[in-house]
């Protein structure tokens, strides 16, 4: 079972690894957010009270304090006896450089002057004592006793910034590997028994006087703020807080509803919430009353009658999750872990809606212009009543001055394009500007000409900004958004430039959030105190999370399939190059196009060249993101517009394109692929009238067991919108990390997605009690 690491781990192994890097290079920790960057830095110097704090950073810092590294050159200070430098010179660079002036210093980034003699600390304490403008000696000294110590022949002191050149680690840069230790509860005799296998035991304990008679061998320490217990195995260190000892058992809530046994196979894995991950085997009946029967690691088995049943669960989470153990207290503790996380990610989501409620955005009027009526008769389809709910939903929040954050999911190809393109109009019609966000060039590009195509006959300016436009267009463009002359602005992460500057910017529309980096998260964060904001995402979300989080966020689910619209029928075969050439030939006999996902760029041009020698009256091409992004750009477009009949491209075409005649697909060792992706790449085609068809081949020397069962679950679903009920659990999972964060995504797997929504439902209740 995989350990997903706490803040107090992270802090711990930074506090050892970093000091003797340190004492050569800066080298930069990066952390998630401006928060977790100062519960980090406290916690380092709960491990080492000497640990530079600087060294732990957060994305606002990098975006703030980033300098090309001939400004760091310039900046970093060396200091060494016989050096030449005023007192007044120095003091003014170590100013420019983010120390402060104390009368003494003794915390990390200060200096004091006094008489000929500066004490500078930062990695160390430094002492300079001055004749005239020389440094005469240069030496540590204590910072508690303000005593000089040990000579130096010379120290470098770098800046208050980080630059390009510099390394920066992240969480994949970490090393230790960590155990979670149990909950005692109380139970003092086994704590005793557990402690005794450690060479090293520490316990961050406002209660020392309870514990220092059952273990006398102990280090005790007070206890710190987010501080969690942890083992450090390669070291036989136990690390333990007063809530792993004293804390309270709580009791878990049943599940919602009892579980039904007929949706139930042999085989299948099943939660039970005092004892964990099982599979049921079945129901057995004994002295006349039937129960359901669980195996569980080691052969154990569990009987539970049919009147516990809401104690069961079927399990949601990782294809073949590991089994509990009946005997000891492994689920227990799994539990106990992620409720303490599910608290925290409940205190989080409470904090975001009370300072989203404190916020304030421009009220938008709820009156539909002529110019929306109109735009809703002109959409290729009728929308849908999930659609039309969306819409009303965004129109109302729009009218409040709190600011909108709404998600609006929804299967691939189920219109959600649509609903944001209205919610732009909307905004637009009453004075306001929109900005929308792709994480790719080519959706970005996609997205441009959609709502180009659609808008412009309402007088609506559209412009868009990325890699594709020269220096001189962006300059335009930028210059036109600042005076408000361009009412729609659809852009990659360039958009979120400090150059960009709206006249009055009322929505941002974000398409797969997920996929932006940490600092432009950050800057997001920041648009939504005064705009409103429309998040789109094509991974599903649970409904049982949407339950959790309601109230808290409001998230749109769109469950239906435009009407008129077919399932896409899946063929699914072992390669065969007369099967790939009659599919194609079928498609360009309708006038269609075809894509061709061939995932291997060594090989992509020799399908290409092979392809068109069968097909010499049509135009083949090839796609893949090695490409220039303009070249790319390009090639879609000619796609998109039919002057190219058939795409091989890689999986580059898996998210957001939207060609209504490009109704088949073909894909190339489909074995290689998972469920998710799978799914995500039929959906590129079928979206029109007409009828779709997916070729997945494989090779058959490479298709493993898995492999088969998910191109078995795929060909399954047959109804549009089935990856929401079947194949698409896996990503609902996924769903969980996009919304939550990936650590909350690694709880899900380790006791299943019904019973963590449970609990982080109760942990959001108790505390709305609580205030």
């Amino acid at each position: 079972m995989s350990h997903f690491r706490t803040l107090t781990e992270i802090a711990f192994e930074l506090s050892r690894r970093l000091p003797p890097l340190l004492a050569e290079n800066p080298v930069f920790f990066l952390a998630q957010t401006e928060k977790e960057a100062h519960q980090l830095q406290a916690l380092c110097q709960y491990f080492d009270a000497t640990f530079p704090v600087d060294c732990v950073v957060s994305p606002l810092f990098l975006e703030e304090h980033t300098i090309a590294p001939d400004q760091f050159k310039r900046r970093t200070l060396h200091i060494k006896p016989g050096k030449t430098v005023s007192i007044s010179e120095l003091t003014q660079q170590l100013s420019v450089m983010g120390f402060e002036r104390f009368p003494r210093a003794v915390s990390p980034r200060s200096f004091a002057v006094r008489g000929n003699v500066v004490d500078i600390v930062d990695r160390q304490a430094v002492r300079l004592e001055y004749d005239g403008n020389t440094i005469e000696r240069l030496q540590r000294y204590d910072i508690s006793t303000q005593t000089a110590r040990t000579p130096l022949s010379a120290v470098t002191i770098f800046p208050k910034a980080y630059s390009q050149h510099l390394p920066l680690w992240t969480e994949s840069n970490l090393q230790y590997e960590f155990i979670t230790p149990k909950f005692y509860h109380k139970r003092f005799p086994l704590l005793k028994q557990d402690a005794a296998a450690y060479l090293h035991v520490r316990i961050a304990t406002a209660h020392p006087e309870q514990l220092i008679t059952l273990l006398p061998d102990a280090t005790m320490s007070l206890p710190a703020k987010s501080l969690e217990g942890f083992i450090y195995p390669a070291e036989h260190i136990l690390f333990l807080t007063d809530d792993h000892i004293f804390g309270a058992e709580e009791t878990i809530a049943t599940f919602a509803n009892a579980l039904d046994i007929t949706n139930l196979e042999l085989g299948d894995y099943v939660v039970h919430i005092d004892h964990g991950i099982g599979l049921f085997e079945g129901i057995k009946p004994v002295d006349g009353e039937d129960y359901i029967t669980i195996r569980y690691m080691g052969n154990d088995k569990l009987l539970v009658p049919l009147t516990a049943a809401n104690r069961i669960e079927k399990y949601l989470g990782q294809a073949q999750p590991k089994l509990t153990r009946l005997s000891g207290h492994q689920w227990e503790t799994i539990v106990h872990r992620v409720q303490d996380d599910v608290r925290q990610t409940a205190k989080e989501l409470l904090a975001m809606h009370a300072q989203r409620a404190g916020a304030q955005a421009t009220a938008i009027p709820t009156a539909v212009t002529a110019e929306e009526n109109d735009c809703g008769r002109d959409a290729l389809f009728t929308l849908t009543a999930d659609q039309d709910q969306a819409i009303a939903d965004m129109i109302t929040d729009v009218n409040q001055e709190k600011p909108m954050d709404r998600l609006l999911c929804g299967d691939v190809g189920f219109g959600k394009t649509e609903v944001a393109l209205r919610a732009a109009l909307h905004v637009v019609m009453h004075g306001g500007q929109v900005a929308l966000l792709a994480p790719t060039t080519v959706l970005a590009d996609q997205h441009f000409h959609t709502f180009r195509d659609r808008l412009t006959q309402y007088s609506v300016e559209v412009r868009c900004l990325s890699r594709l436009q020269t220096a001189s267009e962006t300059k335009l463009a930028i210059k036109q958004i600042r005076d408000g002359k361009v009412d729609v602005v659809i852009a990659t992460h360039r958009l979120l430039s400090n150059d960009v500057h709206f006249k009055q910017l009322q929505l941002v529309i974000i398409d797969e959030e997920q996929r932006f980096g940490v600092l432009h998260k950050e800057r997001l964060k920041v648009m939504r105190q005064s705009a409103h904001v429309l998040t789109m995402t094509a991974t599903p979300i649970p409904r049982t999370l949407n339950l959790a989080m309601s109230g808290l966020r409001d998230i749109s689910v769109l469950n239906t399939a435009p009407p008129q619209r077919l399932g896409i029928k899946t063929i699914i075969g072992e390669f065969s190059q007369e099967l790939e050439l009659q599919a194609i030939a079928a498609e360009l006999d309708r006038s269609g196009q075809v894509y061709i996902v061939h995932n291997n760029l060594g090989t992509i041009h020799a399908r290409e060249s092979l392809i068109q020698q069968h097909f010499p009256k049509h135009t083949v091409a090839v796609a893949h993101g090695q490409l220039p992004p303009d070249q790319l750009i390009q090639i879609m477009e000619k796609f998109y517009s039919g002057q190219i009949s058939v795409l091989i491209a890689s999986t580059i075409i898996e998210n957001g394109l939207d060609i209504a005649n490009a109704n088949t697909l073909i894909v190339e060792h489909a074995e290689q692929f998972g469920l998710a992706q799978l799914y995500q790449l039929r959906g590129r085609i079928g979206r029109s009238t007409v009828q779709g068809y997916a070729y997945l081949l494989y090779f058959p020397q490479a298709l493993s067991k898995a492999g088969q069962n998910r191109l078995r679950a795929l060909h399954s679903i047959k109804e549009l919108g089935g990856g929401f009920e079947l194949a698409m659990k896996d990503l609902e999972i996924r769903g969980v990390g996009d919304i939550l964060g990936k650590k909350q995504h690694g709880h899900v797997q380790q006791i299943g997605l019904n019973l963590y929504t449970r609990l982080l439902h109760q942990a959001v209740l108790q505390l709305q009690n609580t205030n």
